[in-house]
């Protein structure tokens, strides 16, 4: 499996569940205004912007040639573990929020 190309499908399903979740807490947000309510649609929009980084990212690695192969195919599996375990959050997460 190439860790690269998994890590990017894996940040792209966190902007997936991350926009879920941004929908229902804007819906709370017309019921509850607090403050709390607002961060809550603020840190996932920056979790959201986190992912595109990293989509952005990879796909500049992926494409950057042979010069800098060796570490990129190292970091990749790390890269990969870090947002697959976001993903499981963010499912976690968002199921928790529908409920």
């Amino acid at each position: 499996m190439d860790f690269m190309l998994g890590a990017a499908a894996a940040a792209l399903a966190n902007i997936g569940l991350l926009g879920g979740i941004i929908a229902m807490y804007i819906q709370s947000l017309k019921v509850i205004k607090s403050y709390f309510t607002w961060g809550l649609v603020l840190v996932a929009s920056l979790f959201i912007v986190q992912n595109v980084v990293i989509v952005i990212f990879w796909s500049n690695l992926y494409t950057a040639g042979p010069a800098v192969k060796n570490v990129v195919d190292a970091a990749a599996p790390y890269l990969f573990a870090i947002n697959v375990a976001q993903s499981a959050g963010l499912a976690i997460l968002f199921w928790i929020t529908r409920r």
